[in-house]
């Protein structure tokens, strides 16, 4: 059953648009990875959907639709009772997201008590058992600490103690393990793999990390200057990706066997969104690109195969 689906989203801060006709949908359960570069329009989409663009920002077309309600359309106070109890977000850096003058308790407990209506002991105490439930250690002691006196990693796991609090159905997770190891990142990986399986929540993963999306999506989505230009399931994709963009970013992937050598690097840079080429925006980067490319922007159409790709060369490249 479809829990979230996304059609036609645009976003825009003025009249420049940073996001254009993005669709997918996420099925109850599901976990969905979103894949680009830098620029690509990843966590903009997201902000969309939770409500939370920053200033400036304001879809100017398409529908999300959450529980089979469009939120696009919903009031404020309407979307501050869904976030944090029906859908919520982990962000990419827990040290500019978690407050600093709050205890990591706190900032549990605020959570359940507006969305709960527990009192602040039982608030205290639930949140000690989302602390242990995150694998946090010494969880009695780590309630009444200051973000700036955990590890990054155990921000990280507060970040998704918080997210988790109202036991939501949709979980976004944006770059949850962006600038940490690769010992702490797996374990944030188990963790979050676990924690969907013992929810039964709908896993939103937004990362430009594509070793990371393999472990853990059903499905990708792969998105580049704003727009979607795959998408398939994980197992198709990422054994036999159809967009040329798809197959830059899982060249330069470092393998582990094989001949040792530089990594493919893709030319050129992400375009900035006031200067979107007309056509196909990867044109001016793309190996395969004919002068048909530069004329008008591919719509996402379905490949023989199983995946949906925006090339007008996709067969060509199956």
């Amino acid at each position: 059953m479809t829990l979230l689906s996304v059609r036609d989203l645009s976003v825009a801060f003025g009249p420049v648009r940073v996001v254009q006709d993005v669709s997918f949908d996420l099925a109850e359960g599901e976990v969905l990875g979103v894949v680009g570069e830098s620029g690509s329009g990843k966590s903009m989409t997201a902000l969309a959907m939770m409500g939370l663009l920053p200033a400036g920002g304001h879809v100017t077309a398409g529908r999300i639709t959450f529980e089979g309600r469009d939120i696009t359309r919903l009031p404020e106070r309407e979307m501050q009772r869904l976030r944090g109890a029906r859908m919520a977000m982990i962000f990419q850096e827990p040290m500019a997201s978690l407050n600093p003058v709050l205890t990591v308790g706190e900032q549990i407990a605020e959570v359940l008590r507006h969305h709960s209506g527990l009192d602040r002991r039982a608030a205290q105490r639930e949140a000690i058992g989302l602390l242990k439930l995150v694998e946090i250690a010494s969880a009695e002691r780590r309630v009444n600490e200051y973000p700036h006196q955990l590890s990054g990693g155990m921000r990280q796991r507060a970040m998704i103690a918080i997210a988790l609090a109202c036991r939501p159905r949709l979980l976004i997770a944006d770059e949850p393990t962006t600038a940490l190891d690769a010992t702490v990142q797996a374990g944030i990986l188990d963790l979050l793999r676990g924690l969907r399986q013992e929810f039964g929540m709908a896993v939103l993963l937004i990362s430009h990390d594509l070793g990371v999306v393999s472990e853990i999506c059903e499905r990708v989505v792969v998105m580049y200057a704003g727009r979607v230009v795959e998408t398939g399931t994980a197992e198709r994709l990422f054994g036999r990706p159809v967009h040329p963009y798809t197959r830059a970013l899982l060249a330069a992937i470092p393998r582990l066997e094989g001949p040792i050598g530089p990594l493919p690097a893709i030319a050129g840079v992400v375009p900035t969104p006031a200067a979107f080429p007309p056509g196909c925006r990867f044109a001016p980067r793309c190996p395969y690109a004919v002068p048909a490319c530069e004329a008008a922007q591919p719509p996402l159409r379905t490949i023989p195969g199983g995946t949906d790709a925006a090339c007008i060369r996709a067969e060509e490249l199956t």
